[in-house]
């Protein structure tokens, strides 16, 4: 499908997602975002920003640190540049399956709800393009659909999709990000407003296995607490 196409489709879009706003699924990914550990100091390269409701709130949090948020509609990015827009915020637009940035080796990624619209043979390009941006300490999150819940849809809503909406069969998806030199942190199926309706993936660079011992990465109050639960286990009878 041509991008001009999939462009337009998203630029009439606007009025529908203005009207919409932050609801909870996009508040929920910016709450497991600070729990990841996204903080005001932190810097973002939001790809697939539509009008900016997650940057919205991201802004909340990101005082100091910059936040580039990318779409293909130049009328989501106006909306967002005239309604959303800080100093520390870069809105472009761009299509995110070549997306530049300046932002270096930025702590976190984001693809939030856009990887089902964007159709399955850019995908595995896209994760070496992200993979090429991220330092060791870089988060790579992604938020999906479940791929049933997408062919749900297809088979007795179609009419709610949008320009492309396809099912990312697991396997595969798990395969190219393997390819593009990342590995899975985190994962977990998830249901919002339907039980297991998303998932929730935490991405990072690979690198060589380091014996390195937990303890030393403790807090005084988590060894505390190791002790304590040590302690507990030993007490354990038979």
């Amino acid at each position: 499908m041509e991008t001009e196409h999939v462009s337009a489709f998203y630029d009439s879009y606007v009025r529908e997602q203005a009207a919409t706003g932050i609801n909870d699924r996009i508040y929920g990914v910016y709450e497991r975002l600070l729990k990841l550990g996204m903080n005001e100091s932190s810097t973002v390269l939001e790809l697939g920003c539509g009008i900016g409701m997650m940057t919205s709130l991201l802004k909340r949090t990101i005082i100091q640190g910059q936040i580039h948020a990318i779409d293909l509609s130049e009328a989501s990015i106006a909306y967002g540049k005239e309604h959303i827009a800080t100093p520390n915020i870069t809105f472009s637009t761009q299509d995110i399956t070549a997306f530049e940035t300046a932002l270096k080796q930025p702590d976190f990624i984001t693809l939030i709800d856009v990887l089902e619209h964007i159709p399955l043979e850019m995908h595995a390009a896209l994760f070496k393009r992200i993979s090429a941006v991220m330092g060791l300490n870089s988060h790579f999150v992604i938020n999906l659909p479940n791929p049933d819940y997408i062919a749900h849809d297809i088979a007795l809503e179609a009419d709610s999709l949008q320009v492309i909406d396809q099912p990312v069969p697991f396997a595969s998806l798990i395969k190219q990000l393997d390819d593009a030199n990342l590995e899975l942190m985190q994962y977990e199926k998830y249901g919002i407003w339907h039980h297991d309706e998303y998932q929730w993936f935490v991405l990072r660079l690979k690198r060589p296995f380091k014996e390195e011992t937990i303890e030393s990465s403790l807090t005084l109050f988590q060894k505390i607490q190791r002790k304590i639960k040590r302690w507990r286990i030993k007490r354990i009878k038979n």
